[in-house]
């Protein structure tokens, strides 16, 4: 498989997953799940083949959604933590030159924060870290498709991915809560 082709897989499913997190939870935790088998096995072993890390992601990803479907109430916590992890990761690629023991500490402080917002405000937590994830995957997918453009369109990419997929998620809360209301 053409790294390319990984990275806009990752763009896809980004973005599916910073405008639909709140929704369809079982589908983020999967998504989660897809992402951190993927980016940590690309992270830790830089010259693996691709297709190791999708494999990885795929079975990960659905093992977390059979996990989030049986309905286990730490899992929202999880999400939180695997998402900003790997946003501690990127960060730490980006900034450390994709050195290994950092990568593993940007994951964990990110892991760390994530659990907390989760466990803070659960609604506002997960679409905090899911809108925080997708744009995450959406950076990592456009860097790794288009590695010869310059990252600051990544960026820019990921800040509106961000920005408008947990506006997004907000807007649906309110319209089911509205809903709920005069039901």
């Amino acid at each position: 498989m053409d790294i390319a082709i990984g990275g806009w897989i990752l763009v896809a499913v980004g973005l599916l997953l910073a405008f639909t997190g709140t929704k369809l939870f079982w589908l983020a935790v999967g998504i989660a799940g897809f992402a951190f088998g993927w980016l940590v096995t690309l992270a830790l072993f830089p010259n693996v083949d691709p297709v190791a890390g999708l494999l990885a992601g795929l079975v990960l990803g659905i093992a977390c959604a059979v996990v989030a479907i049986k309905g286990l109430p730490v899992i929202g916590m999880a999400l939180g933590a695997v998402l900003v992890g790997l946003f501690g990761l990127t960060l730490a690629k980006l900034f450390f030159d994709n050195n290994v023991v950092w990568n593993v500490v940007g994951f964990i402080v990110g892991a760390v924060i994530g659990y907390f917002v989760v466990k803070l405000s659960l609604d506002f937590g997960i679409a905090l870290v899911t809108a925080m994830g997708g744009a995450t995957m959406v950076w990592n997918g456009i860097v790794e498709a288009l590695p010869d453009l310059t990252e600051v369109i990544a960026t820019i990419a990921a800040l509106a991915t961000f920005i408008f997929g947990f506006l997004a998620q907000q807007a649906q809360r309110r319209n089911a809560e509205q809903t709920d209301a005069v039901a």
